[in-house]
């Protein structure tokens, strides 16, 4: 069953690209509709699906446990309330992005953490309700026009932090001794290994 989740959870980064390459795309004006308006709900309904695939992926490292205590999983599509209970599943369940690897010793390899620049759990939650709300309804005249959320960086900025955390990450399985180590660059095959321990496997604390 751990490879057809790993197959899963290279299905959902893949389309994580997709959705971005259309983001960047209408930003390049490749596409175009010709009102500004729809150019706008076309980027953040896509932004928005790729945040919902960033959460569902979380799935696949964890499906077995999650549905014991969530029996109605796969009815979920609500990506605040996924993740919020994939957390108490397994803490550690987030994306960790990693640079390397650095060969330390013949047939051990080292990755370390990337410090900063990329997607956090906290901003996925807050950038998935302001993308809701920017794509799905109409502007209200009388509302703020600042949402603080999705104005904290400029699309192309989101983009950016999107593919720092995936470029390289590791995600930590839950009960297993173990991760995977998956690479999503801009072109070619999404490519995930699977790494195991003998024994418990700590991720560390970025220094």
């Amino acid at each position: 069953m751990a490879n057809k989740d790993l197959a899963i959870y290279c299905g959902c980064m893949e389309r994580v690209r997709q959705h971005m390459s259309v983001v960047e795309t209408v930003r390049a004006g490749r596409i175009d509709t010709r009102h500004r308006d729809l150019n706008q709900e076309l980027v953040f309904l896509h932004l928005r699906k790729a945040l919902e695939e960033i959460a569902f992926s979380s799935l696949a490292a964890n499906r077995e446990k999650y549905s014991a205590v969530r029996a109605e999983f796969a009815k979920d599509w609500n990506a605040k309330r996924l993740l919020k209970g994939i957390a108490k599943v397994n803490p550690q369940f987030w994306p960790i992005p990693v640079t390397g690897p650095q060969e330390i010793a013949p047939g051990r390899k080292h990755f370390d953490r990337v410090k900063d620049g990329f997607l956090t759990q906290e901003e996925l939650a807050e950038l998935y309700d302001d993308a809701s709300a920017m794509e799905l309804h109409l502007p209200n005249p009388y509302a703020p026009a600042d949402r603080p959320a999705a104005r904290e960086y400029s699309v192309e900025g989101w983009s950016a932090r999107i593919k720092a955390l995936l470029r390289l990450h590791a995600v930590k399985l839950v009960d297993v001794h173990g991760l995977w180590v998956v690479r999503v660059y801009n072109g070619g095959p999404v490519e995930a290994i699977t790494a195991m321990t003998d024994g418990d496997f700590v991720v560390e604390p970025p220094s």
